[in-house]
């Protein structure tokens, strides 16, 4: 069953471990980066700033802050998902737009902490593979 403290602490590896986390992919960019990397990094902040409003509005928990960069963002997720109740964990969240989700269902917070988690180790792959490839001027 998932709790909050396991599913901050998923979320904590995810953004913060130092081989594999999102953090560690965006601090070994340096010189010029991948063009894709910044549409990367954008695409992951308004993603987990939806998330989380969605979230928000579901279980009457505050909202990200709005000035809130990525990585100030991926420290505040953490903080928030360790602060919500089990009762929380369970409460369904409707899609953004059941009329155009495309079958999207309804997910628990739960869920999608876990679906989040997916998706922040598959764009930090992404951004460690775009930093490993040589960049031809």
């Amino acid at each position: 069953m998932d709790t909050d403290t396991s599913l901050s602490a998923l979320l904590r590896r995810v953004n913060h471990d130092p081989a594999q986390g999102l953090q560690a992919a965006l601090d070994a960019v340096s010189g010029q980066p991948h063009p894709r990397v910044a549409a990367i990094a954008a695409h992951l902040s308004a993603t987990k700033r939806d998330l989380w409003t969605r979230i928000a509005h579901a279980t009457g928990t505050p909202t990200p802050p709005d000035d809130a960069g990525l990585h100030t963002l991926l420290t505040w997720e953490e903080e928030a998902c360790a602060a919500l109740s089990a009762a929380q964990l369970d409460v369904t969240v409707p899609p953004t737009d059941p009329a155009s989700a495309g079958g999207e269902p309804p997910m628990t917070v739960a869920a999608l902490m876990r679906l989040n988690a997916a998706l922040t180790t598959g764009r930090a792959a992404q951004i460690r593979r775009l930093t490993a490839q040589p960049r031809i001027a």
